[in-house]
Order: C-alpha cells, then structure tokens, then sequence
C-alpha cells in the first residue's frame, strides 16, 4: 500500500513539473512583443477600443463603440481586458490582448491534462508542445479576438466531462459535470453555440471502446444547468439592464446567421488546416495509417466531427478551425509516438520539427518582425499625424480609421462615424467649426458620386496600402452655402 501511495505522489509530482515546464514555455511563445504595434489582426483594433471605452466607463455589462452599444460579441473578453486596465491605469495593446494570451497558455495546460487522462504523459506532452507549435493557435494566441476564450473553454469543459466520466462515485462524478457545463456556458457566452456543441460531440465519441468511461445520463442535465447558469450570470443583469432590448439584438444579429455571406471553396479548410497545423500536418500520414491499422480514434473522430460543423456553415473563417487544433494535436502525437519506436524518420523529424516550431514564432515576433517591419501600423500612424494637426477639442467625422482615431486619442466623444450614402454632405453642411474629414480615395469617390460638392478642403494625403488616405479641413459656415 506505501509503494502505491509513493508511486502516485511521484507521478502527481512528474504531473505537475510537467505543467510548470508547458506553462514556462508557453510563456515565451506567447507573451514577447504581445503588445506590438506593428501588425494588427483583423477587427483587433475594434476589439481594444471597446475595450477602453468599457475600462473609462466601468460598464463591464453592455460593450460599447464609439459611445455607441456593440450588438456583435458579448463582452467576455472586454471584461477581462478592461479590469486589467483599471488596474494598470493605461490602455495599452498588452493589455488588450493579455486574455487571450492567458487563455492560450491555459488552453496548452487543458490539452496535456486531456491527454494524460486518455492517451499517456509522453503523448499528452508531445501533443501540448505540438500545439503551442501551431501557427493556427499561437498565432490566435497574440490576438485580442474572443476566439482562444472559446478554445479554452471547449478543451476544458472536454476535460471535466472527461474526469466525470471516469468517476463512479455521485459527488465527484456531479461536480465535474457541473464545471464542464460552466465552462461551455462561457464559451456559449463568448461566442456562440459551438461553446457547447464540440463538449457534446467530445462526450458521445470518446468511450467508444473504452471501459473506463461511463457517458453522462443524469449527467446531461447536470450539465444542461452549469451551462444555463454561466449563461445566466450575464444574460439576466443584461435583461434587466434594459427589459431584454440588448439581449434580443444580440442574439438575432447578423454576424450569428451562418447561412449567408458564404465564401472560399470546397477545399478551404483542407488547405487552411495543413498550413496552420504545420509542421504537426506532415505527420498526418502517418495518423492516417495508423487509423487504418486500429479502426477508430477518438482524437481524431472529435476533430472530425468540428471539421464537418464548420465546412458546413457557408461562411468561412480560419479561426472557425481553433477548437479542432487541441483535438488534432494529441491524435498526431500518439501517432508519432507509437511509430517512433521503429522508425527512426519519424522521431527524428518529430525531435526537429516540434521544437523548431515553438521556438519560429517568439523569434519571428521579437526578431524578425522588428527588422521586417520597423514601423508601426500605418493606420496607426496616420491616425497619430492626423491627431497631431487637429484641434484637440475638434470634431473628426471619419469615413475610415475611426476606432484607430479614437483608440490613438484615448477618446471616442469627438470621433463621428460618417456614412458613405446621401446624408453626408448634410452631416457636413451642418457641422460645427474646427470640424475635419477622415476619409480614403475610394469612400471620397463613391460619395462625391452620390452627394452634391463637400464643402471641404485638403489638409495632407497619405499613402496607406496601395490607397490615399486624406485630412480635410470642413470649411467653416458650409450651412449657409446654397
């Protein structure tokens, strides 16, 4: 009975070395130059604004942009990241997106712990470093976009429904169920249906063939009520914010219908998760001919199933495919584990490959792209000049670069929106005096094609990927102009 007692305190003690070992380097991938300004992803600008404008506020219920309601995502991210800049006292792109970083790393932990649970600790391991090798998910991992929240949440609500299915004892076996359902709850709140649709599919595949996992039957509701309540924590202050007025325009946005806007071809994904997954997708041959040789994986079947979901939906999106990397990873690796004992090709290149690709992206960030790329966003330099010749108690009506106005500012109460259609040359007509126009060559064109003469005259013009970029001064008195 001691030697059993010794021999599970020194694998708890292997167990948690290894997690302090993931998280260390996880660390140095993720967190080196995570607050340049050099490169932002797409919508991330957007994202940091709303989240300064909900630190200033101290509104962490409803996100707002330019002062006005965010109807897109619920504000899980933005909370997170706008406490930190309570804290801290200054916005700042760090800051932004250390959510998402945090949640990164967290997500690489949950893998191993999946992976010890199912597969083997050198398994779990390769399988974890494998994953932080990812362009696809380290990459997110630098990114104020909600996506790696909802990541983590799926990997861990899987982790727990996993513990729980192991257990036969009520208690334990309720308590993990409940947490498994809280943490799908959030990734229903961060984002959409997939926050409890890939758990459900991680439950029904994995016992497959396997004695040692009971499915949930009671523990379907168990679940059904953790989700409801991690919904319930935001979704009820927000209905009683407003009578449900938030909450109903959220849910029936237009970013939430899937059935439209569909884009890429039949082969999108396919290509997509061979370049994102490199170089872990090298090895998918081999898992192939393993799949063969066993007849079924349960990794493999989870990744599988998230593949159909999203190649479904006519919209694409290569961060749709982030939750299927965790699930991809640890199938790859317990392939890789089982030919490196009589191939010496595959665990040396595995040896090669796996370290190179964690240490490429730190480099890359801290190096590279600093010698690459020298200056800072061009958005963001132009939104600095522009700021840099306007009055500061000026109106700036933008046809284009708004969030980074307001977000280079540190204000959003001058920054005015400016549609492209007929009720422009109104707005501007009628506009106070020290009032600018932001605005590119192609809006400039399809307004002038629509509205009567601006009254407005250049201040400078700026080149911005391959388009001009303009400050105009709104002629003063332009009301009384017939």
């Amino acid at each position: 009975m001691n030697i059993r007692v010794l021999k599970n305190f020194r694998e708890r003690q292997l167990h948690f070395l290894d997690l302090l070992i993931l998280a260390a380097v996880s660390a140095f991938v993720i967190f080196p130059a995570l607050g340049q300004n050099r490169h932002w992803a797409s919508r991330e600008i957007r994202h940091a604004e709303i989240i300064r404008e909900m630190a200033e506020s101290g509104d962490y219920l409803v996100p707002k942009l330019l002062g006005k309601t965010y109807y897109d995502k619920p504000p899980v991210m933005h909370v997170a990241a706008a406490i930190l800049i309570r804290i801290v006292g200054e916005p700042s792109m760090t800051l932004v997106r250390m959510p998402s970083a945090i949640a990164g790393i967290l997500g690489i932990l949950v893998t191993y712990g999946v992976g010890l649970l199912l597969l083997d600790r050198k398994t779990a391991l390769i399988g974890a470093f494998a994953l932080l090798g990812m362009p696809g998910y380290s990459l997110m991992a630098r990114q104020a976009r909600p996506d790696m929240i909802l990541c983590f949440s799926i990997i861990a609500s899987c982790l727990f429904l996993c513990l729980g299915m192991r257990k036969y004892r009520r208690i334990p076996r309720m308590l993990y169920f409940t947490l498994a359902g809280l943490l799908a709850g959030l990734g229903v709140v961060t984002k959409g249906p997939f926050g409890i649709l890939f758990p459900v599919f991680f439950a029904i595949l994995v016992p497959f063939r396997r004695q040692d996992l009971k499915r949930p039957r009671i523990g379907w509701i168990i679940f059904g009520f953790g989700v409801l309540a991690a919904i319930a924590l935001w979704a009820v202050p927000a209905y009683f914010r407003d009578g449900g007025v938030y909450l109903h325009r959220v849910i029936f946005q237009p970013d939430l219908d899937v059935s439209k806007g569909g884009n890429g071809g039949p082969f999108y994904y396919v290509w997509m998760v061979l370049l994102l997954a490199l170089p872990l997708s090298l090895f998918l041959p081999v898992a192939i001919v393993d799949l063969r040789r066993r007849g079924y994986s349960a990794m493999l079947a989870v990744a599988g199933a998230i593949f159909i979901v999203i190649s479904c939906i006519p919209q694409k999106r290569r961060h749709y495919l982030l939750p299927l990397y965790p699930f991809l990873a640890l199938e790859i690796a317990a392939s890789i584990v089982r030919h490196s004992k009589t191939s010496k090709l595959v665990r040396r290149s595995a040896w090669v490959l796996i370290p190179l690709s964690v240490i490429a992206i730190p480099t890359y960030y801290a190096i590279v792209q600093p010698l690459a790329h020298p200056d800072e966003d061009p958005d963001m330099l132009f939104a600095k000049e522009v700021l840099s010749v306007v009055e500061q108690d000026a109106r700036i009506y933008c046809a284009k670069s708004e969030e980074e106005m307001a977000w280079v500012g540190r204000q959003h109460k001058r920054i005015y929106k400016l549609p492209i259609d007929s009720s422009a040359s109104k707005v501007l007509r009628h506009a106070e005096s020290k009032s600018y126009l932001v605005i590119d060559e192609h809006g400039l064109t399809a307004l002038l094609k629509i509205t009567e003469p601006l009254p407005i005259e250049l201040i400078f013009t700026r080149k911005i990927d391959h388009e001009k970029s303009m400050l105009f001064r709104v002629k003063e008195h332009s009301f009384d102009v017939p």
